[in-house]
C-alpha cells in the first residue's frame, strides 16, 4: 500500500463536476482501493480540512480575482502560460514543500498544476495531462478572426503552454495522455513517458424512449469553455433554423455552466432553451431525439459523447469530437457527420426512423458498458 498525493487545481466540491473533475475524482477513488490517498484541491468558500478512511483531503481557498490577475500578470513576465499564474496558490506551493517527503508518489492533476513540483521531491512523478492544450489552443485560434483580441490571446497562450508542456515531459516520470490522437501530437522524444489512460463513464438506467413526438436535441458541457461555446452559437444559428423548417416543434436543450450574457444572447434564438445547472440529466432525456456533440475544436475525449450513451440516448458527433474514442463504429453506435448538411439530415433520420433510434440506442449502450472507470483505470496500477 503506497502513499500518493493528488494535486488538483479543480474544485472536487460542487455537485456539478466539469469533465476535469469527475476524471480526477474517479482517478482518486480507484487509487484508494488499494492506497492511501491524500488530496489538495481548491474551495470556492473556506481553507478546511477533512479526514476520510483511506487518506486526508486538504482544501485551499481560491484567490480573488484581483490576486488571479496579479498572479497572471507575473506568469507573463516569466513567459509562462497564464493559466498557471491565474490558478496559482502560494499556500498550496508552500504546503507541497513542506509534506512532499511524506509521499510515494505525488500525481499532479493538468498542467496548471506541475507548478507546484518540488525539485527535492525523490518519489514518483506523474502528470495527469489528460489533454494536450496547446492542440486545443492551436485549434481555437483558427475559428478566431484576427480582430478578435482572443485570437492574440489564444495564439500566445498556445505558445507558452508548448513550451510548458515539452518541460512537464522532461521533469516528469509518467505523462498520462486519454487519446491516442493526443499522443501523436505529443513530443515524439518523450513517447517512452506518456501513456494512455482513456476516461471511463458511470452507466446510467436506460432512459432513451423513441416516440415520434419527440422533440429536444440535447447538448451537455460547460458552455464557459470556448469550443462549447462555439458549437452552441454554431447549432442555434445555423443548424436548428433549418430543422425548424420541417420541424418547427424541435428545441436545442443546452445543459451545464454558463454565464449570465451567453445564456442571454442564446434564448433570442428560436427554440433555444437554457437548462444551465440540473442534479438529474434523467428528467431531461425524456422526449429527447438525440444527443449532439458538434465540436469543431476538440482535444481528447469528449465525456459529453460518453454521458448521452449512457443514458441510451442516440448521439450525432462532429468527426473532430469522436476521432479520440476508440472502438466505436460509426452507424452502428454513434452517427457521426463531417459538414452541416449532413448533421441537419442525421437528425431528422432520428425524428422520423425509429428503427435506426432505437439500434444506436441498444448498441451505443451495450458498447458504452464496457468503457467503465474500474477497467480504464488498471493501467494506473502499474505506474505508481
Amino acid at each position: 500500500m503506497k502513499k500518493i498525493l493528488f494535486v488538483t487545481t479543480s474544485s472536487l466540491e460542487s455537485e456539478n463536476y466539469s469533465g476535469d473533475a469527475i476524471r480526477a475524482l474517479n482517478i482518486i477513488e480507484y487509487l484508494k482501493k488499494n492506497n492511501n490517498v491524500d488530496i489538495v484541491s481548491v474551495s470556492k468558500k473556506n481553507e478546511y480540512n477533512k479526514i476520510t478512511q483511506k487518506g486526508k483531503e486538504y482544501f485551499f481557498k481560491k484567490n480573488n480575482i484581483l490576486l488571479k490577475l496579479f498572479y497572471t500578470f507575473i506568469s507573463l513576465l516569466k513567459l509562462k502560460p497564464l493559466q498557471l499564474g491565474y490558478f496559482y496558490s502560494n499556500k498550496i506551493e508552500k504546503f507541497l514543500k513542506d509534506k512532499h517527503k511524506d509521499y510515494d508518489t505525488i500525481i499532479f492533476h493538468l498542467i496548471r498544476s506541475a507548478q507546484y513540483l518540488p525539485k527535492e521531491f525523490k518519489g514518483k512523478k506523474i502528470l495527469e495531462m489528460t489533454d494536450l492544450m496547446s492542440n486545443n489552443y492551436n485549434q481555437t485560434k483558427k475559428h478566431l478572426s484576427l480582430f478578435n483580441i482572443f485570437y492574440y490571446l489564444y495564439f500566445l497562450e498556445g505558445f507558452l503552454v508548448s513550451i510548458y508542456e515539452k518541460y512537464c515531459s522532461k521533469i516528469f516520470d509518467k505523462i498520462i495522455l486519454v487519446s491516442k490522437k493526443d499522443i501523436n501530437f505529443h513530443n515524439k522524444q518523450f513517447n517512452k513517458k506518456v501513456i494512455e489512460i482513456t476516461s471511463g463513464i458511470k452507466i446510467q438506467k436506460k432512459t432513451f424512449k423513441f416516440n415520434k413526438k419527440n422533440y429536444k436535441i440535447l447538448f451537455i458541457g460547460n458552455i464557459n469553455y470556448l469550443p462549447n461555446k462555439y458549437a452552441c452559437y454554431h447549432f442555434a444559428k445555423n443548424i436548428l433554423p433549418k430543422i425548424n423548417k420541417t420541424f418547427p416543434e424541435i428545441e436545442f436543450h443546452i445543459i451545464g455552466e454558463i454565464n449570465r450574457l451567453d445564456k442571454i444572447k442564446l434564448e433570442f434564438f428560436n427554440n433555444v432553451k437554457i437548462l444551465g445547472k440540473i442534479k438529474s440529466l434523467r428528467k431531461n432525456i425524456n422526449l429527447a431525439i438525440c444527443g449532439v456533440s458538434n465540436l469543431e475544436i476538440a482535444t481528447g475525449i469528449q465525456n459529453k459523447i460518453f454521458t448521452y450513451m449512457s443514458y441510451a440516448l442516440p448521439t450525432i458527433a462532429s468527426l473532430k469530437s469522436s476521432s479520440g474514442i476508440k472502438g466505436l463504429i460509426e452507424k452502428k453506435d454513434l452517427l457521426i457527420y463531417q459538414d452541416k448538411k449532413k448533421l441537419i439530415e442525421q437528425i431528422i433520420k432520428l425524428k422520423k426512423n425509429r428503427l435506426l433510434s432505437n439500434q444506436l440506442s441498444r448498441n451505443s449502450y451495450n458498447k458504452i458498458k464496457k468503457i467503465s472507470w474500474e477497467k480504464t483505470l488498471k493501467n494506473y496500477n502499474k505506474i505508481i
